[in-house]
């Protein structure tokens, strides 16, 4: 990947955090795949629902390419582990589980900070939905 400078000076407070926030997330990104998954995370039938048809779209999101073989592969391995029935944990080293806070809560943060028009109630109830999903996902995540 090809980073551009930044000077610290020019840039507010938010765009700090930001930037900040975005190493962190590409630090755990390299470290994937390689540390023992010790970390179980329980789900039930409906959390593995949602899991699984969120990895499909966090996986259209991110362009797999040789640097992040290991994301791809991390994953399969969730959405093997959501789509099976008898499967009732998730275990996750202690990289991956820090990127799936990260990814979910990133998440929560842009859905609550969307503004709809007073017409777009449906568009609002389902975003609302989504977020108590995300809600529930995160709470299983930190337990």
């Amino acid at each position: 990947m090809k980073f551009q400078k930044a000077n610290p000076n020019n840039m507010n407070p938010m765009e700090m955090r930001n930037m900040s926030s975005m190493m962190g997330m590409m630090n755990n990104i390299q470290k994937i795949g390689k540390g023992k998954r010790k970390y179980s995370v329980k789900l039930d039938k409906s959390i593995k629902k949602f899991l699984s048809k969120f990895i499909d779209e966090v996986k259209k999101q991110f362009t797999l390419n040789s640097q992040t073989e290991n994301l791809g592969a991390f994953f399969d391995y969730v959405k093997m582990v959501a789509d099976d029935k008898n499967k009732m944990e998730l275990k996750l080293s202690f990289e991956e589980l820090d990127f799936m806070k990260r990814m979910v809560s990133d998440s929560i943060k842009g859905m609550e900070g969307m503004n709809f028009k007073w017409y777009q109630f449906v568009k609002k109830s389902m975003v609302k939905v989504m977020i108590k999903q995300y809600k529930e996902l995160l709470t299983r995540i930190n337990a």
